[in-house]
């Protein structure tokens, strides 16, 4: 027996009397960001490139939903006006019926569903080309369908947003229901002081909630586009991927948090720099829009928000999705190499362990 075979085949002979350690089964690999910024570096143009023309259709669609909203809202927005000139004749102060303002939220809420739509299908437009970039060469497997990823980003924020929109409506119930008088609806700040429990508890515990599954589903659109996961099985494989071991969930905080500071700080830089829009679009509704001081206020509002959430998705959403998809493809692999250990060995019916089979027995054999 050679010293190879002795030491279960640790060395490799080269030649007689010669022996050279054996390579290693893993080699060192560079850190995710490192990885990320070769991606962008070889198909930066092209994700960017991407990126603006995804960005592109948003902008159309959110200003034609934007276009149906004010068409839906003008006549509260005429009775308004209305109101404001009859006042004024009058010398009188005005203020607008809180029955109309309450109409025009409404409104919003029902176009919100579709703006969350847009800005969905362009994550996914993106992610996908993302996890194409980042993926290793050479590599095959199942690719997930647009729709697939689609219904991932979907499910993920229904179930993300559940827990803090249920805290609101709990602190919205004990705040606005409980104390009344005469059947007079008292303003929020003139309730009487509530249990902080029950006024602060629901929304931060469902802040809390929606925070920890947001972190623990970061990975659930590239496990989807990766591996071509359906949506409840992309949330669970990336759950499992994130919480599953202290060193995983720290390398995942490690790089989600400095892309939320950088989406963050991103955001209101562009907000600061953003802000003379706001009189440009009111400028502009006047002159080229019917002539309404209040529609023209809500526009100069909505358009410095909705280009500073156009560019920060441009500028961020391509390398936070390449490095959210290197990040992937690293836990699993750590997962994979790490999951045949953590099993005990297993001693076969008909072998020995580690599935080592025997011979098998026959009739003729004698037992014993």
């Amino acid at each position: 027996m050679t010293n190879g075979q002795a030491r279960g085949g640790s060395t490799h002979r080269t030649a007689p009397g010669g022996e050279r350690p054996a390579e290693r089964a893993y080699a060192a690999e560079p850190g995710i960001v490192r990885t990320a910024l070769a991606v962008l570096r070889r198909d930066g143009l092209r994700l960017y490139g991407r990126a603006a023309l995804v960005t592109g259709l948003v902008a159309l669609g959110g200003l034609l939903l934007t276009v149906v909203g004010f068409v839906a809202a003008w006549p509260e927005f005429d009775e308004i006006r209305l109101g404001a000139i009859q006042a004024r004749i009058d010398e009188d102060s005005y203020a607008p019926d809180g029955r109309r303002v309450n109409t025009m939220w409404l409104i919003l809420l029902a176009c919100l569903p579709f703006l969350i739509l847009l800005l969905h299908l362009a994550c996914t437009a993106l992610q996908t080309a993302c996890v194409r970039a980042a993926a290793e060469p050479g590599g095959s497997g199942p690719r997930g369908r647009f729709r697939t990823v689609l219904g991932v980003y979907a499910v993920r924020g229904v179930l993300v947003w559940a827990p803090l929109v249920l805290g609101i409506l709990v602190q919205l119930y004990f705040t606005t229901t409980t104390f009344r008088e005469y059947t007079v609806l008292v303003p929020l700040w003139e309730y009487p002081r509530l249990n902080p429990l029950l006024e602060y508890g629901p929304p931060l515990l469902g802040l809390a909630l929606t925070l920890s599954l947001r972190f623990g589903w970061a990975l659930a659109p590239a496990a989807s586009a990766n591996q071509g996961l359906a949506p409840l099985a992309a949330l669970r494989r990336s759950w499992s991927l994130t919480w599953g071991r202290a060193a995983s969930w720290l390398r995942a905080l490690a790089v989600a948090l400095p892309l939320g500071g950088l989406t963050v700080g991103l955001y209101l830089l562009l907000q600061a720099a953003a802000r003379p829009t706001r009189s440009w679009a009111a400028s502009l509704f006047l002159e080229w829009g019917p002539d309404n001081a209040y529609g023209a206020y809500v526009a100069g509002v909505l358009a410095p928000i909705a280009t500073v959430l156009l560019l920060t998705g441009a500028l961020v959403l391509p390398p936070a999705h390449t490095t959210l998809a290197v990040l992937h493809q690293r836990l699993a692999r750590t997962w994979e190499r790490q999951s045949p250990t953590r099993r005990s060995p297993r001693r076969d019916r008909r072998g020995g362990p580690h599935g080592r089979r025997l011979p098998l027995r026959t009739a003729a054999c004698p037992r014993g």
